[in-house]
């Protein structure tokens, strides 16, 4: 019975750990550029990562906000470029940001993670 009770706990612990592997897969960590166009009619604050050949763009969530301010400062500057790595997570949602002529344009929304200055 001892020993049933050892493999069943073994069995568990095994998957328990498998289980945070795969947690740990969505969590993306890259290069990325804190960027401010919307004075050249480009979009404002958003992040521009290399993805294979192309560039994407993401946008961080509100809750990502205070993370981004504490690494990298006030978002005041309507021109910026601020090269940083950062940690992220997609939340499956999107969200819009406003750019240059009163347009908008609408990318993936990211829970970032960790972010450090380069």
């Amino acid at each position: 019975m001892k020993i049933l009770i050892v493999f069943f706990g073994l069995l568990a612990w095994i998957g328990g750990c498998h289980d945070e592997t795969v947690l740990d897969e969505d969590i993306i960590e890259a290069d990325a550029t804190w960027t401010n166009m919307l004075a050249s009619d480009g979009c404002s604050w958003h992040f521009t990562v290399q993805e294979g050949k192309n560039f994407i763009s993401l946008l961080p969530s509100e809750a990502s906000l205070k993370t981004i301010k504490a690494e990298v400062g006030d978002i005041e500057s309507s021109y910026s470029f601020t090269d940083v790595r950062i940690k992220y997570k997609l939340t499956g949602g999107k969200r819009t940001v406003l750019c240059g002529w009163g347009s908008q344009q609408t990318y993936d929304e990211i829970n970032v993670i960790s972010i450090k200055k380069k």
